[in-house]
């Protein structure tokens, strides 16, 4: 029973971390492919950040007795700060289905050729149908999903890498006035992805309070570290998708009409069920607070969203995650502060 709770946690952090951003290459091209070999290095830093950081969330929640996050923003910062935590969660939930959104898109123009708006449309017509019914079955899509996501993901990275170019060891020379250095980018990159880990882990309670769960945190941030290890390897074999807004789909690409086509519709699907899962949090948040109904949450969330979702998912990226990261550096220091304390 504890391996399978350590599988289960391990699962649960790749899951966590591992989005849409994440299997279409563009959050591993702006945060780490981008300073060429140096990037790798910074890949592996990541890696046992996100191990170290685990370990310490799920001890400090079975010190505490967490089952849920705003718990565990009460006893990590106090309350005033739990409260501005709180809404911190808010605004990245809506920035993450703002990323998917527009990521399908940047699908649809770029491997169908069709007009951005005709993606995003589609898209936000399947969400919103999705979130209507409250959610029901995306846990079994997610079910089949997240292995074929793995696979494909894994399999085509690591095919690329053994692809020689012309352009092989070249840097990836993309600029970014807020992120300059790797280690920086590295450090925020853990940073943005912890604070929404440590919402799923904090919501499951005492589910990952098991023995083995801790195990499972560490597990969780080494295979973290290989899958972006392998699709920042593949990035560097080929500077000629340097530009694009889906880099992992031109890669599959250069291996066939097949493998582009399985890859862009599993990419597809991880960006509808992981908008779903914002959508879904945000609204029940809201609806929480008592101020609105659930079907009057949901018409002004898209409301609000549809109308920017023409934003470009690289700028999004680019600018907005390195900024929250920045924001949620306030969670890293002092998850391993009281870890250490205890």
């Amino acid at each position: 029973m504890q391996w399978k709770t350590t599988f289960q946690v391990a699962a649960t952090y790749v899951g966590a971390v591992m989005g849409a951003g994440f299997a279409s290459g563009q959050e591993i091209q702006q945060f780490f492919a981008r300073f060429g070999n140096w990037g790798l290095i910074g890949v592996v830093l990541s890696s046992l950040l996100f191990s170290l950081l685990g370990w310490g969330m799920l001890d400090l929640q079975a010190r505490w007795k967490i089952s849920s996050y705003n718990e565990f923003f009460d006893c990590l910062l106090g309350p005033r700060l739990g409260r501005w935590a709180d809404k911190l969660v808010s605004i990245l939930l809506f920035v993450g289905m703002l990323a998917m959104i527009s990521g399908s898109g940047a699908l649809f123009n770029e491997y169908f050729g069709f007009s951005r708006w005709l993606g995003i449309l589609l898209t936000g017509c399947i969400i919103g149908l999705a979130l209507w019914y409250r959610g029901e079955g995306v846990l079994w899509i997610n079910s089949v999903l997240i292995p074929l996501k793995f696979i494909f993901c894994l399999g085509i990275a690591t095919a690329a890498i053994f692809m020689a170019t012309s352009g092989d060891h070249e840097h990836l020379r993309l600029s970014n006035p807020i992120v300059r250095n790797w280690i920086i980018s590295a450090i925020l990159y853990v940073s943005f992805n912890v604070t929404l880990a440590m919402v799923v882990f904090a919501s499951l309670g005492r589910e990952v309070q098991k023995p083995g769960a801790r195990l499972g945190a560490v597990f969780g941030g080494i295979a973290l570290g290989l899958f972006a290890f392998s699709i920042g390897a593949s990035l560097l074999r080929f500077p000629d998708i340097l530009g694009l807004e889906i880099p992992m789909v031109g890669i599959a690409g250069k291996l066939g009409d097949w493998p582009a086509f399985f890859y862009v519709v599993v990419l597809w699907l991880a960006m509808i069920t992981a908008a779903v899962g914002n959508g879904f949090s945000l609204i029940s948040r809201v609806v929480d607070s008592g101020r609105l109904g659930y079907g009057s949450a949901t018409f002004i969330l898209f409301l609000l969203m549809i109308p920017i979702s023409g934003v470009k998912f690289s700028h999004i990226v680019q600018i907005v995650y390195p900024l929250f990261g920045y924001l949620g550096l306030v969670f890293m220091p002092t998850i391993l502060y009281l870890w250490r304390r205890g």
